[in-house]
């Protein structure tokens, strides 16, 4: 199996990203949880029922970013030629929806984002992948 070549700038950029994402899509349900508990204090009202488990598979793409992600982060470490799929197709599919929700054109909340990191990981690959720069070793 081909293998892209070492770089540690690379794979901590990859590391970084991924890791933040993954992170900030894991603490969603509570962090959505304390804002109806801020709304509910403010509105002096009784606080809705919380399950964790419900509230992360409420979005079924939730659970399987995060285990896209965490695949990226291990193909990336072993260096296999599949990870430029693992992190960089979810990230371009993420900006090609929020372009098309009307909420994040007006806002612009997520879209800067996703291009840098689109970016930095297209550029990243493409060194990666130039003829000359693979490590076909298997070290």
């Amino acid at each position: 199996m081909k293998r892209l070549n070492r770089n540690h700038w690379r794979l901590g950029w990859i590391l970084v990203v991924n890791t933040t994402v993954v992170l900030l899509e894991l603490t969603a349900p509570i962090r959505s949880y304390h804002d109806q508990q801020l709304v509910s204090q403010a509105m002096r009202t009784a606080p809705a029922a919380f399950s964790y488990c419900r509230e992360l598979f409420l979005y079924p793409w939730r659970p399987v970013l995060v285990v896209i992600l965490l695949v990226g982060i291990v193909a990336e470490a072993r260096r296999y030629a599949f990870s430029p799929i693992l992190n960089l197709v979810p990230f371009t599919l993420w900006l090609i929806l929020a372009l098309r929700d009307p909420f994040y054109n007006k806002q612009g909340l997520i879209i800067l984002p996703l291009v840098i990191i689109i970016v930095i990981d297209a550029a990243l690959y493409i060194a990666a992948l130039r003829p000359g720069q693979q490590d076909s070793t298997g070290a």
